[in-house]
């Protein structure tokens, strides 16, 4: 069983009105499982869950004057540090863990090997990264060194990170609350939850330590955490389980999303241009909001948002059944496939669709005849939009022709596109025709040893993509066995992409069946050359 509870958005800082402050309070003391009453916050069919605490627990103590003298005796309880009987201090003498011997708030995994998980995150962010670590709190927990408690956490969240005694106008000393068993009801359990956790929770004591704590950018806070997981501990993965949310909704505002489901954005700024470009966003945001910051570091980095935003979609787009290995995301294969924001039929001689775009956001347009599909990325990077309130949103027109129209860019041969808005230079735009991508009106060139997607399923897949060699006349001889030898296509057929590498077939029989599940034999004949593999295909 998995525990989906209510998502942790970011609550505006400043709340007047009773009613806000007591839909705070009622929030909070349901994160933290004291008030059930609470529904769970669904977007579509997903039932978004809890994952830190952070967001929450600091607007409660930001606001903690708001509340009435009946809430304030409660809430204290909740905010103050938990109460322990025992402590340590972790090998390298950076942490003091604090916990109980016994009783509910037990440790159900083994203490030190959270100390080496401590320790190994100290080590990754503070040493290898080059973040500064959390200032001291002053002997609070006994003397300066960082503070994590381990307390169980009824409410069903991992942990949470909570800021204490101002430093400057915006930055606080904070220690660690993390969850004591990871149990029943979590993605990840026992001490690898832990792993993950302290990661992430360390993170965020460096953000408001040193940086700044900002609360109308929280998405950015746990987007940040969240990677770290993946830097810190790359086989353990947690981060998959809220990818979902993201993968379903790309026309979102970026902003809008949790933080949770986006660490990929992170992981891919990191492949593009190395870590320091997340560090140095975390440096401009002392000045600026989020976005802004991260378009400034792209731009230091020596390109744009807009261009970055939309080699994103991109490579959010290869991913699942369509990962390509050694390309785009490392781990793209166990990554959601990207949910386009509509479906059109094209037909000749154009077809025009219109969309509100939100801020920062990628539309992912599925054009289709019946035969080929072609997928238009239309990326709007609009920093202004992104940072008003409330976020505003941009009209546009998208057409998509047979012939060239004025104002259009050619894609492929018969296929240009046009946008028409008011704010046009805001939005970049790519293509993938039959799942290649597009580059300056050519099929992207990849070079192939190996078929994809694998395993092809019917339900999912449209074609199958099989390597071959250059022929001087582009013409492939392709024959497709049973797994009993039975020849059950054969075709000559063109080779596709710009560079002659790959024919391309639907994964069905001369008769145009489908074919059962098994491991079929292809053999491919181009000019003289000839290659033979497997393949896999699920009739689902």
């Amino acid at each position: 069983m998995k525990k989906f509870l209510l998502l942790l958005f970011a609550i505006p800082i400043f709340i007047t009105s009773g009613q806000n402050i007591d839909s705070l309070y009622n929030e909070f003391l349901s994160v933290r499982g004291i008030n059930q009453n609470v529904k769970p916050q669904v977007i579509g069919e997903i039932t978004l869950p809890v994952k830190c605490g952070f967001g929450i627990v600091n607007q409660v103590k930001m606001n903690y004057d708001k509340f009435s003298v009946q809430q304030k005796i409660l809430l204290k309880k909740i905010l103050d540090r938990p109460i322990t009987d025992t402590s340590f201090v972790t090998p390298s003498g950076k942490f003091r863990i604090h916990f109980m011997k016994s009783g509910v708030d037990a440790p159900g995994y083994n203490m030190n090997q959270l100390a080496q998980a401590a320790d190994s995150s100290y080590n990754y962010e503070v040493n290898i990264l080059g973040y500064p670590p959390p200032p001291g709190d002053a002997g609070v927990g006994g003397d300066d060194r960082y503070d994590i408690y381990i307390q169980n956490l009824s409410g069903g969240l991992y942990g949470y990170t909570e800021f204490e005694n101002q430093i400057t106008s915006n930055t606080y000393t904070c220690y660690t609350v993390m969850d004591n068993d990871f149990g029943t009801g979590y993605y990840t359990h026992g001490i690898d939850a832990a792993r993950v956790t302290i990661a992430h929770e360390f993170h965020h004591g460096i953000q408001i330590g040193n940086y700044i704590y900002r609360s109308n950018d929280t998405f950015y806070y746990e987007l940040t955490s969240t990677s770290m997981e993946e830097f810190v501990y790359d086989s353990i993965n947690d981060y998959y389980n809220y990818m979902d949310t993201y993968f379903r909704n790309p026309q979102n505002a970026f902003s809008s999303n949790n933080g949770y489901d986006l660490a990929i954005w992170n992981i891919f700024l990191k492949d593009r241009f190395g870590a320091n470009i997340i560090k140095r966003t975390w440096e401009l945001m002392r000045q600026e909001r989020a976005v802004e910051s991260i378009a400034d570091a792209i731009l230091e980095a020596g390109s744009t948002l807009k261009t970055e935003f939309n080699k994103f979609g991109l490579w959010t787009y290869f991913t699942n059944t369509r990962a390509i290995p050694n390309k785009y995301f490392e781990e793209a294969a166990y990554y959601p496939l990207i949910h386009p924001l509509m479906t059109s039929s094209f037909t000749k001689p154009s077809t025009t669709v219109n969309i509100t775009s939100e801020p920062i956001s990628n539309n992912f347009i599925l054009f289709t005849n019946g035969v080929d599909n072609l997928i238009s990325i239309v990326s709007n990077a609009d920093l202004n939009g992104a940072i008003a309130s409330p976020v505003t949103n941009l009209s546009l027109v998208y057409t998509l022709s047979s012939e060239q129209i004025t104002g259009s860019r050619k894609i492929l041969d018969g296929y240009y596109s046009k946008i028409e808005s008011a704010n046009s230079l805001l939005l970049g735009e790519s293509n993938i025709f039959n799942d290649i991508p597009i580059d300056n009106g050519q099929l992207a060139s990849v070079e192939l040893d190996y078929v994809y997607p694998q395993p092809f399923k019917y339900s999912v897949n449209n074609l199958i993509f099989i390597p071959v060699a250059k022929s001087n006349n582009g013409l492939v001889d392709l024959y497709i066995y049973s797994p009993d030898m039975n020849l059950v296509y054969s075709s000559q057929k063109p080779i596709v992409a710009a560079d002659q590498i790959v024919v391309i077939w639907n994964g069905r029989d001369n008769n145009n069946n489908k074919l059962g599940t098994g491991v079929y034999i292809y053999v491919t004949k181009s000019g003289d050359t000839v290659k033979k593999g497997k393949l896999v295909i699920q009739n689902d």
